[in-house]
């Protein structure tokens, strides 16, 4: 087991000169404006906020993400299937996510809200009661993916084959969601 440095609570970080993020746990810190690219969190984020953030190939390799949310934050080559899936939960809203991983992830509930989701993958994910509302999408992969329940409201740019994904019950708006029979090779005239 890890030896943990002390933690730290309850602070609004804007400066991360001087501060070590290894080893650490961070329970109720909100980041504003930081720079984290290329770091690594390794400890536990317990309901953290990260706000106009850069995690550009931020590592969150073993951490436990509890209760964490990302707001108008960028997250390009996030890997966040390398977290402990123990007690995992995120929270997206207005945020770029491009070029991250969330396969064979227990994503039930996520809120994804007015995201940007540049080649990003879903491949094997339960999202079912997620919420995608007013998202944009591009080159993301849904396979095998539950997405029962979920909400596509306002959402645009998605490619869902219905045949091989669950999407029972979940809401989506026209005219985007033409695409959905688009994968069917059903034409609309």
């Amino acid at each position: 087991m890890t030896d943990y440095l002390e933690d730290i609570e309850d602070l609004i970080i804007n400066d991360l000169e001087d501060l070590c993020l290894m080893g650490r746990n961070f329970t109720h810190i909100r980041f504003e404006s930081c720079n984290l690219s290329d770091l690594r969190f390794d400890g536990i984020l317990d309901s953290c906020v990260f706000k106009d953030c850069n995690l550009s190939l931020t590592s969150f390799q073993d951490a436990k993400l509890q209760g964490v949310k990302y707001e108008t934050s960028k997250l390009v080559g996030v890997d966040f299937t390398r977290c402990n899936a123990l007690g995992f939960g995120i929270d997206f809203s207005g945020c770029l996510l491009r070029s991250c991983n969330f396969n064979f992830m227990e994503l039930k509930k996520t809120r994804f809200k007015d995201c940007e989701i540049i080649e990003t993958d879903f491949i094997g994910s339960n999202l079912s009661e997620s919420n995608f509302t007013g998202s944009s999408f591009s080159s993301v992969s849904f396979n095998n993916t539950n997405l029962s329940k979920a909400k596509f409201n306002g959402a645009h740019g998605y490619a869902i084959n219905p045949l091989n994904n669950n999407i029972k019950n979940a809401s989506f708006s026209l005219p985007d969601a033409v695409a959905l029979l688009e994968c069917m090779g059903i034409k609309l005239v």
